[in-house]
């Protein structure tokens, strides 16, 4: 194993391990000081350890031809003891003479072998090893330099127009047209714009694909001050000799300051007042480049926003501007929900590499000529990202070389999708829990008789109610997410034959690039895949809800009706109680007026009392009836009772092939011709 050189002696030792006398002591150093001399040992190490890795890379999958140039080699082709050392001093200008032979030789050796093998073939993940240390195959083109300061930040914020999603998300530092003061907090801690929640990965790619994270002074920083001390400046240190051919940058939960501060830095590279609008309108979009936009940062980006649902974490807290329910103590029947949005963009720099026609008869805002960018030209990847959980898992591998933006950016677009993935599970399962019943239920009265009657507050049917709806705006967001895919992330596109995004030209760069591009479209579409898994479990928890809300409704019907019966059955009492003082209430009234003869009997009051009253109580009896008052009225009567032109059909005893008769106000009893004559329709019922 390779020992790394010691650091211990980098500030100086008091004796010489040569003469074994005591050197004079340095003269002390400051904080400051110390810190860059770490700072320096550090980086010298990274860049030592990362040459030996790649040597290390070149010795174990390479061929034998011509590493006997790199590394000395025993006389059974095993590595001598000391050559790992030997390795490891050797300066940058060597290892790249060093690759270029190897390159050569590999080459000559593939001439003469032509026709054997194919890059598809047994060889390809060979050929693949031999290549990922060649720097042909990456972007070579750096970024150009760039830097910024707090004051430069605080007169964008005051002087830029911004748009009404710019309002939106700056609130808290835009209000009434006045700025407060910029203060990036200096110490750590919990703050009140919750920038101590923010989280980030900032990552500076060079022209081999290596990552590294861009130098910054993070000691006894406060964390949004760290993230705009890493966002603030790119290539501008001149002393440094490796330049960044590309940058990821990815903040979670940014503050309002730190929203304005990628605004700043990054509006140059993308249209941030259309991402920060993506982030706001809660829908998923996709926008490729757009050649033939009037907008040159649209020509050279890539974006794609998400917007779909999480269960908010512990202390966590959603954005302004995103929809979330409204606190309530209700645990057992609601699940704290919240809206979360993501925007991903890639953005390619340099000069177009093709021009394209507009072939358009509705130019609109577009132009007749379009631009098409190399995706081997400097590129930025930037993903911000409001979800008010903590489920995140974009983690980049250290170890990793991208080729371009283009891998980068669909590394990045690859977690977002594994992230949604993994939020709109964990929902499906809490709502699973949420309308299931415990296992036990059975076994304890109580809850059986809430399964089929519910409770005073319906509070399983609201339950299943809400998680109906929930599932079904799940659903929607999935669909949604599934079109926006298979709409821009066409076959076309990932074959390379587009003419406007990421176009392929024949060359050993861009077929390398292809080759990893698959394995992407392989683990971007698995995730798309489990999406729509997803989607149809969410269907089926759906139908499954829906038969148990109709289940709760038929019995709380049942519930219903028996007391609607003996509410009825009260009225009806309390009628008949008020009909049998009605009469008698009638002829008191009558005989209580003041014009009557005080001094005369009762026998009239009783006379009339059994006129009225009596037949009263005898019209409201037979109306009672089961069969009502009209099987007992005269057949004479019937005639009249119906509407006019309306007859009244009387049924009639089974009498074989004879009708029905039929009685009105016109009609006239009808005789049928029997066979012993004319006889008239038994009109008995």
């Amino acid at each position: 194993m390779i020992q790394p050189r010691r650091r211990g002696r980098s500030l100086g030792s008091l004796q010489n391990p040569n003469d074994g006398h005591l050197r004079q002591p340095n003269p002390p150093l400051d904080a400051s000081s110390i810190l860059k001399k770490l700072e320096e040992d550090r980086m010298a190490y990274q860049d030592s350890l990362t040459r030996t890795h790649e040597l290390l890379a070149q010795v174990l999958n390479g061929t034998s031809a011509g590493f006997e140039n790199i590394l000395p080699l025993s006389s059974d082709g095993r590595l001598q003891r000391n050559s790992l050392s030997t390795a490891a001093q050797l300066t940058r200008d060597q290892i790249q003479h060093r690759e270029a032979t190897l390159e050569n030789s590999v080459s000559s050796g593939g001439a003469k072998n032509q026709g054997k093998s194919s890059l598809h073939g047994e060889d390809e993940s060979k050929a693949e090893s031999d290549t990922d240390d060649d720097e042909e195959l990456f972007v070579q083109e750096p970024l150009p330099a760039q830097s910024y300061s707090e004051e430069s930040l605080e007169e964008h914020i005051r002087s830029y127009k911004w748009t009404a999603s710019g309002y939106m998300i700056l609130d808290s530092i835009l209000k009434s047209g006045n700025v407060h003061p910029i203060r990036f907090p200096t110490s750590f801690g919990p703050v009140d714009d919750r920038s101590h929640l923010s989280h980030y990965t900032i990552l500076d790619v060079f022209n081999d694909g290596a990552i590294k994270n861009p130098p910054a002074d993070h000691a006894v920083l406060s964390r949004a001050r760290a993230i705009w001390m890493s966002i603030n400046h790119i290539n501008s240190d001149l002393d440094r000799q490796r330049k960044a051919v590309g940058r990821i940058t990815i903040i979670r939960e940014p503050s309002p300051l730190l929203f304005a501060a990628l605004h700043h830095t990054l509006n140059e590279h993308f249209d941030m007042d259309e991402m920060f609008a993506l982030l706001t309108i809660n829908k998923i979009k996709a926008f490729p480049h757009r050649p033939w936009s009037t907008d040159i940062r649209h020509r050279q980006t890539f974006v794609v926003a998400l917007n779909y649902f999480t269960i908010v974490g512990d202390g966590c807290q959603p954005m302004a501007w995103q929809s979330t329910m409204d606190q309530t103590d209700d645990s057992e029947n609601y699940i704290p929900i919240a809206q979360c949005s993501s925007v991903i963009g890639l953005s390619l720099r340099g000069e177009p590499v093709k021009r394209v026609k507009n072939r358009s008869r509705a130019l609109g805002f577009s132009q007749q000529i379009g631009d098409v960018y190399d995706p081997f030209s400097p590129w930025h990847v930037l993903s911000i990202t409001a979800h008010p959980d903590w489920k995140h898992s974009i983690d980049y591998n250290p170890t990793r070389h991208y080729v371009n933006g283009t891998e980068a950016f669909l590394v990045t677009l690859h977690a977002e999708f594994k992230d949604a993935h993994k939020r709109l599970m964990s929902i499906h399962h809490s709502i699973s829990e949420l309308v299931s019943t415990p296992a036990d239920s059975m076994f304890r009265r109580g809850w059986t008789d809430r399964l089929f009657f519910d409770d005073d507050d319906f509070s399983y049917l609201r339950r299943y109610t809400w998680a109906s709806q929930i599932l079904s705006a799940m659903s929607e967001t999935i669909h949604e997410m599934r079109i926006t895919y298979q709409e821009n992330f066409t076959a076309e596109f990932w074959d390379g034959t587009s003419k406007t995004i990421w176009p392929t030209v024949e060359s050993m760069r861009h077929h390398y690039w292809r080759k990893r591009m698959s394995a992407l479209r392989m683990d971007i579409e698995k995730q798309i895949h489990g999406l729509e898994a997803l989607e149809r479990l969410n269907n089926e928890k759906t139908r499954e809800i829906a038969t148990l809300r109709q289940n709760l409704s038929s019995s709380t019907s049942v519930v219903e009706s028996r007391k609607a019966v003996l509410q009825g059955q009260n009225i009806k009492t309390l009628t008949l109680v008020t009909i049998f003082f009605l009469p008698l209430m009638f002829v008191t009234s009558i005989f209580g007026m003041t014009n009557m003869n005080p001094t005369d009997d009762f026998s009239r009051f009783g006379i009339v009392l059994v006129v009225v009253s009596l037949p009263t109580y005898m019209i409201i009896g037979l109306l009672n009836l089961e069969g009502g008052i009209v099987q007992y009225l005269p057949r004479w009567i019937t005639q009249y009772l119906g509407p006019k032109g309306s007859p009244v059909e009387i049924p009639l005893k089974p009498m074989g092939k004879y009708p029905k008769l039929r009685f009105g106000p016109r009609y006239k009893p009808r005789f049928s011709r029997h066979n012993d004559g004319l006889n008239p329709l038994d009109l008995e019922s």
